[in-house]
């Protein structure tokens, strides 16, 4: 996939200035490409096979970006972008999620005097 083809991609799911972006359709986005642009690898029976060298999370996320410093420039920026997108959509689930706990946690405490 070339950037051009890219950028249209995300226009055409997000819209204009991505305003119709979503959780929602920002991780199935996500899923989507990343399987088109660096499908996953299958053994012979169908099931995914997990190449991964790496014990930890940090240990990924290096060998991902040096992987990555190894793309053409074109698919670098696609696999970041898609990267940092990923990040962003986390941070605000985490954000949103904390809200809906602090609101939905004081609708089962007792009101004083009752």
């Amino acid at each position: 996939m070339t950037l051009a083809q890219f950028r249209r991609l995300v226009q055409k799911e997000f819209g204009t200035g991505l305003r119709h972006m979503t959780p929602a359709n920002v991780r199935e986005f996500v899923d989507r490409v990343q399987n088109e642009t660096d499908p996953p690898v299958r053994d012979a029976r169908g099931r995914f096979q997990l190449d991964e060298t790496e014990r930890t999370y940090e240990g990924i996320v290096h060998d991902f970006l040096y992987h990555t410093l190894e793309l053409p420039p074109e698919q670098a920026v696609i696999r970041l972008w898609l990267f940092s997108l990923e990040l962003a959509n986390a941070t605000v689930n985490d954000l949103e999620a904390d809200k809906f706990e602090r609101l939905l946690g004081t609708l089962g405490e007792e009101t004083p005097g009752e």
